[in-house]
């Protein structure tokens, strides 16, 4: 199932952890940017190919930065590959950082320093913004029927109800200083060794929130440090794995999964909130499509979306 390359280092404070697939583009770049981020603290690196079949493993093979490459014949999905990873990890802590983020100077440092200085954190996350600088919101509340109508109608993004911080975090202001939260993006954070396995219910997508619920519930806290900051370009590699569909697919099978948790009726109000979050996006970017003379790409993607809100089973994979 799996091959070896380079071997863990035993005196790694913190063992940082990289999911790749199909991203020979990046991956150097990843890599080299992780390098830069943690030089405060002695570190280890783990590569989990996720069974590449373009040019990403002779790179990984040629990479200037000491790696261990775990090579996999098949693609397991993100949490399933972090938790491989983590039987072989031997830092006190650990750090995800995706294949197509690059954390900035200093970065990875900022998050461990974090879960030492507040022993009651257990994952810290760093704040991202897309590669044109503009603010990527990389944390939030956990779901809810109000957080899922209010991010359906735009208004996370209204100036002022955006403060509100209600859904997703998206307004700059609330990333001014370290904060609690119910959960950050796992795309580059940092955890302790300790905190125990992602949970693996899903091929990919909201692994990172159930995580943070599994913190919260072994007493400990999820924080985002704004000082710890990194460029997240975003599905990478789920674009080379997939098709557009399949990253709103996954998002109602793990909301409808995670209201089913209340019973029937939350299950129910959860696939209306989504079919208004597809159908506000599809009126929404279509408009702006006609209005352009040219064709939308996401209306694709939400038009999947209010298919599976639909479905009478949880849609998969």
């Amino acid at each position: 199932m799996l091959a070896t390359r380079g071997e863990p280092n035993d005196a790694a404070p913190v063992s940082v952890v990289v999911v790749t697939h199909n991203n020979s583009e990046l991956i150097g770049d990843c890599l080299r940017a992780i390098d830069g981020s943690l030089r405060r603290h002695g570190g280890e690196v783990i590569v989990i190919d996720n069974a590449s079949t373009d040019a990403t493993r002779d790179l990984l093979a040629a990479s200037e930065q000491p790696v261990k490459v775990i090579e996999l014949s098949e693609n397991i999905g993100f949490a399933a590959a972090v938790n491989l990873a983590m039987t072989l990890t031997r830092g006190r802590y650990l750090a995800l950082v995706n294949s197509d983020a690059f954390p900035d100077a200093g970065c990875l440092d900022e998050l461990v320093e974090t879960l030492e200085r507040n022993p009651r954190a257990g994952i810290v996350g760093a704040k991202l913004r897309y590669p044109s600088g503009r603010l990527q919101p990389s944390a939030g509340t956990f779901p809810s029927l109000l957080g899922g109508l209010w991010v359906a109608l735009f208004l996370h993004r209204v100036p002022g109800l955006s403060r509100a911080g209600i859904g997703y975090l998206a307004d700059e202001r609330l990333y001014r200083r370290a904060r609690r939260v119910d959960w950050v993006c796992a795309a580059v954070c940092a955890a302790r060794a300790d905190i125990g396995p992602l949970p693996t219910t899903s091929f990919m997508y909201g692994e990172d929130v159930e995580w943070a619920l599994a913190c919260r519930e072994a007493g400990l806290e999820t924080w985002m440090q704004p000082s710890a900051t990194a460029i997240h370009i975003g599905r990478a590699s789920v674009d080379q794995s997939q098709d557009r569909r399949f990253a709103q697919r996954q998002r109602a099978s793990f909301e409808l999964a995670w209201f089913a948790r209340r019973g029937p009726g939350a299950k129910l109000a959860a696939r209306c909130v989504l079919l208004m979050h597809g159908l506000m996006r599809l009126l929404v970017y279509g408009g702006v499509a006609v209005l352009r003379g040219r064709r939308d790409g996401r209306l694709t993607e939400y038009a999947a979306l209010l298919r599976a809100a639909l479905s009478p089973d949880s849609p998969a994979r």
